[in-house]
Parts: C-alpha cells; sequence; structure tokens
C-alpha cells in the first residue's frame, strides 16, 4: 500500500498516529467524565470548568503550526518521542494540581502541544508515504480515536471511583508515556529527508558574521535579516495561507473539531442532567466509540474503491452529523439516545478522516505538514474563544438542548460550504 520503499516505516507512522489519537481522545473525554468531580472538588461552576478543558483542547490545535519547522530542524523520530514524554509527563503532573485553572494551564503547556505534534507528523508523514489508498491507510491510523472512546470512558469511570481524580490521571499519564516508544520505532523515516530537501536550516550569526567576511561584506545586515525571515517563513509554511483551497477544507475542519471538542467536553454531563445514569452515559459512550470505529474502517474503502465519490460520501455524512444534534432535545428514552449518538459519532468520525483526503487533494501530499498545522491553528483560536457557551447555557437554563442545537446549526454552515465548493467545481469542468 506504501510508495516509499519502507513499508515498515510507513506502518509506522499509522500505529504514531493511531496512538496519539487514542491519548487525545482518551485523555480529553476522561476530563468530561471527571467534569462534575473537578467542579465539586474546585467549587466552581461548570461552564468555567469545561472552558478550561476546552481551552486545554484548544492548545492542541493553536500549537500547531509549530510541528514543520520542529520536523526540520530535529526530524519527525525525535520530535514524536519528546512529545510522548510532554503528553504523559503533564498529565502526571496535572495529578499534583491545587486549583481548575493549575491544572489546565499544565495540561495546555504540555499535553497539548505533545499530542499536536505527534499528530499532525504522523499524519503528514502518512501521506507522503501512501500515494495510493491514502484513505484507507489514514482511517485506520485515526481508528485510535473511537478505540480511545470506547476503552478510556469505561476505564476512566473505573479509576475515578476507585483512585479518586488524581490517581486516575496519574495512570492516564502512565498511559501517555507509550507514545515516546511509538515515535521511537520511527526509524529513517521519509519525511526527514524530505524535510531536510524543502527546508533549510535558518544560519546561525557565527555563520552569517563568517559570509559577510566572505563576501568582503557585500551582503548588508538589512539584507540578511530579509533572508532570515523568508527561511522562516518558508519553514512555517505561511503561503499555504494564501491559497484559496486552503481555507475551503479548514472551514470543514474547525466546524467537525469544535463539534467533537464540545460533545466530548459536555455529553456526559449532558446525558446526566436528562435523568441517565452515569453508566448509561458510559454505555452511550461505548456505542458512539464503536459507531467512530466503523465510519474510519468503512469510509477510506469506500473513496479507494471509487463506490462513492468523495465529495458525495462527506455531504452525506454532514448531513447525518447536523440532524443528530438538530433532533438531540426530542432524544429522551435510551434507546434513541443510543441510535443518535451513534449517528453523531459515526458522520463525525467520518468527516475527520475524509477532510484528511479533501485538503490533500486541493494541497497537495508536500505542503501536509504545514496545511495541518495552521489548520489546527485557526481551529484552536475558534474552540478556545467558544469553548464556554454549553456549560454557559446549562448554568443559566439547566439543560444542554439549545447548545446542541447551536451546534448542529454550525454542522450546517460545513455543508453549505462542501456544497458551494462542489457546485463551482462542476461548473470550472
Amino acid at each position: 500500500m506504501s510508495d516509499d520503499g519502507n513499508p515498515r516505516g510507513s506502518w509506522f507512522a499509522v500505529i504514531c498516529l493511531l496512538v496519539s489519537m487514542f491519548m487525545w481522545i482518551g485523555i480529553i473525554k476522561g476530563q468530561g467524565i471527571m467534569l462534575p468531580t473537578l467542579t465539586e472538588q474546585f467549587t466552581t461552576e461548570a461552564w468555567l470548568t469545561g472552558w478550561l478543558m476546552v481551552i486545554v483542547s484548544g492548545s492542541i490545535y493553536l500549537t500547531g503550526v509549530f510541528a514543520a519547522p520542529l520536523e526540520s530542524i530535529f526530524g519527525t523520530r525525535a520530535v514524536i518521542v519528546a512529545s510522548g514524554f510532554m503528553v504523559g509527563g503533564s498529565v502526571i503532573a496535572a495529578s499534583f494540581a491545587t486549583s481548575i485553572v493549575q491544572l489546565a494551564v499544565i495540561l495546555a503547556l504540555g499535553f497539548g502541544p505533545g499530542i499536536s505534534f505527534a499528530y499532525i507528523l504522523s499524519k503528514s508523514l502518512i501521506g507522503r508515504c501512501f500515494m495510493t489508498n491514502y484513505a484507507t491507510a489514514n482511517g485506520i491510523g485515526q481508528i485510535g480515536s473511537p478505540l480511545g472512546l470506547i476503552l478510556m470512558a469505561p476505564l476512566v469511570q473505573l479509576l475515578l471511583d476507585t483512585y479518586g481524580w488524581r490517581g486516575a490521571m496519574l495512570l492516564l499519564g502512565g498511559f501517555g508515556l507509550h507514545l515516546a516508544v511509538c515515535g521511537a520505532l520511527l526509524r529513517h523515516p521519509l519525511a526527514e529527508k524530505q524535510n531536510q530537501e524543502s527546508y533549510q536550516q535558518i544560519p546561525s550569526c557565527e555563520d552569517s558574521k563568517s559570509k559577510l567576511r566572505r563576501d568582503n561584506e557585500s551582503s548588508s545586515r538589512i539584507q540578511l535579516l530579509e533572508e532570515v525571515l523568508m527561511k522562516i517563513k518558508r519553514s512555517f509554511g505561511i503561503s499555504v495561507c494564501l491559497q484559496k483551497t486552503f481555507w475551503i477544507p479548514t472551514v470543514i475542519a474547525i466546524s467537525n473539531r469544535l463539534l467533537h471538542t464540545l460533545w466530548s467536553v459536555y455529553y456526559v454531563d449532558h446525558i446526566l442532567s436528562k435523568g441517565f445514569s452515569a453508566e448509561d452515559a458510559i454505555v452511550f459512550c461505548i456505542a458512539a466509540g464503536v459507531a467512530k470505529l466503523t465510519a474510519k474502517l468503512l469510509t477510506g474503502p469506500l473513496v479507494d474503491r471509487g463506490v462513492l465519490k468523495l465529495r458525495a460520501l462527506m455531504t452525506i455524512l454532514l448531513a447525518l452529523c447536523s440532524i443528530s444534534l438538530l433532533t438531540d432535545p426530542l432524544v429522551n428514552s435510551y434507546w434513541l439516545a443510543i441510535v443518535n449518538v451513534a449517528i453523531y459519532d459515526f458522520s463525525n468520525g467520518g468527516i475527520t478522516s475524509l477532510n484528511d483526503v479533501y485538503i490533500r487533494e486541493l494541497i497537495g501530499p508536500e505542503l501536509l505538514t504545514c496545511a495541518f498545522g495552521w489548520m489546527e491553528m485557526v481551529t484552536g483560536i475558534v474552540i478556545s474563544c467558544s469553548g464556554f457557551f454549553p456549560g454557559l447555557i446549562h448554568d443559566r437554563t439547566g439543560s444542554y438542548d439549545l447548545a446542541f442545537v447551536m451546534m448542529g446549526c454550525v454542522c450546517l454552515a460545513s455543508l453549505v460550504v462542501l456544497i458551494a465548493e462542489s457546485l463551482l467545481l462542476n461548473k470550472n469542468n
């Protein structure tokens, strides 16, 4: 399936993506399960605790823009190994926090960047290695998200009941350290060779001075500064933001990631406020995880085998996602809740995988790392600024129903963008 001549390295990249997404959804969903406990423990309001947890998730997106320059300097393997220690170490350190703000800051500075770098670099490496069957390989890597939902939701609840939230965080931090081992398996990845060709190291002051002396000061300091700034611009890939094709999948990614984050943080509390038990909430989360796992394994082959076209399948999934959220206030029975959450997470998970294929089609594989980084940063800004509103609506009205309807409207906006791009594409053709 891979085209780089190193199938082992290609599949190690898939494993890294799987583990990074497993820890991502596992920790964020774990914070959602702990939301009532943390709110009571630190005597805060639900909207403040939820917002701080959303900001932690937002830090994952905000720091993604640094993935490309770090990869060009240190290499993919070294960055992912360091990311694993950042993820595990920060979660362990957060277990000693004495306030909700302190806990959020620790996770935002360690867990967020660590997950971000590992996720972006492994995902972009897959995009460069698999010239064919990319949707399938990417979908396999992304099954870490539903596996985290299926396995970590009941595990976190068990750890919370057995050891309290501090003990649960300690053990989750130990799990996070496994990401460093996965990064160490990346032996001589293709990305390092490509980055060495694509990026040039910024010259140090000593190199610059010697160059000036050799050229008899023919190049001024202003010219040297301009050269350094241009190399920084190329390293960060700022030019990708100037492309119109970058912003179309970015709008869809912002919508999908915002919904995913808000759902992960607030869904359990939402179900509890409807009168369901904590055990029911865990069952619903497992059902959602199974549905997302099915979507990850199914949507990629459907596109790669030509059964459904990419845009047509994305349109169907976005429509299903918005319908499940808009009808959420009407869902109050046990089986209807299971069906509704399964439809939501199936569609949300499928969109996440297919949007990566969508952006590679519009941007190309060479700019994937920079494109993913800037996309995550824009997404992080939106998430961090809007993550409080479901909790605030609950505190004011006693229900999350209005918040979930608003989330459905957000999904409809991305559906409109996709349809508009498809119509313009057909018109140009």
